[in-house]
């Protein structure tokens, strides 16, 4: 399980988050939401270790993530930032690797996991291409392969798990739809998920648990159908909005 126990956050007496209480379980999906400024990477940030909590403390599988050894734990937790900044002409496959280092499986094995990461993305074509000729939307989708090959495989160091900060951000259609299913899929093998999401629906039809950040605080988490009512909508995002049934897949739909 990764676990924030009060967590709170404070920059120059200014109160990012407050007392945040979350868990993300293997196997399980959780969307985070909330309109911009409410603290979600902030809140990431946390999670993975890149930033030290003002109060509070982060469990990772068991025991405080700041008593893992980096490389251990790099092993079984891979993030996925909003942005992420490469201006060397690494190839696509130069990239993608970079996510086995912190295992020992050898160079065959990585060659396989890498071949697998990039066919699951879609990306085998971009296979010898220089990253900084790609596209916004192929650089994301090489990014996106290497965190999967990080964890591609089940480790003895303890469950894995997955934190993504806008996935989608830079993709069409058919690419968003692409990394909702490869979410479930790792899903579905175990790996917890967490993702910062903007798009409500894109959330709500691949989510198990929603949280709702409002003002640095959770205002409310739970399922899909419990999280996005009108009344949660317009108190967050004062928006006025209908909630309406997914004529595919069942989940809340947000119309506005």
């Amino acid at each position: 399980m990764l676990e924030a126990r009060q967590l709170s956050l404070s920059i120059a007496e200014f109160a990012l988050l407050q007392n945040i209480d979350l868990q993300i379980n293997p196997g399980k999906v959780t969307a985070i939401l909330g309109p911009n400024g409410a603290g979600k990477t902030s809140l990431l940030r946390l999670l993975t270790g890149e930033s030290l909590p003002s109060s509070g403390e982060v469990i990772f599988n068991g025991a405080p993530l700041s008593q893992w050894q980096p490389k251990q734990r790099a092993k079984i937790l891979s993030v996925l930032p909003q942005g992420s900044q490469l201006n060397f002409p690494f190839t696509a496959r130069e990239v993608v690797m970079m996510g086995r280092i912190p295992h020992a499986t050898g160079l065959i094995k990585d060659t396989e996991i890498v071949d697998a990461a990039l066919n699951a993305v879609g990306g085998s074509y971009l296979d010898k291409r220089f990253y900084t000729q790609m596209s916004g939307g192929e650089k994301q989708r090489v990014q996106l392969a290497r965190v999967l090959a990080q964890i591609w495989e089940a480790d003895v160091s303890g469950d894995r798990f997955l934190i993504l900060d806008e996935p989608t951000s830079a993709f069409d259609l058919a690419h968003q739809q692409l990394t909702l299913k490869i979410v479930r899929d790792f899903a579905c093998q175990g790996v917890g998920v967490l993702m910062v999401i903007h798009d409500l629906n894109l959330a709500a039809g691949c989510a198990d648990q929603l949280v709702m950040l409002n003002c640095g605080q959770i205002a409310a988490q739970g399922t899909p159908e419990a999280v996005l009512t009108t009344e949660m909508i317009q108190n967050v995002f004062n928006v006025d909005a209908s909630i309406g049934v997914h004529p595919k897949t069942g989940a809340p739909l947000v119309i506005v």
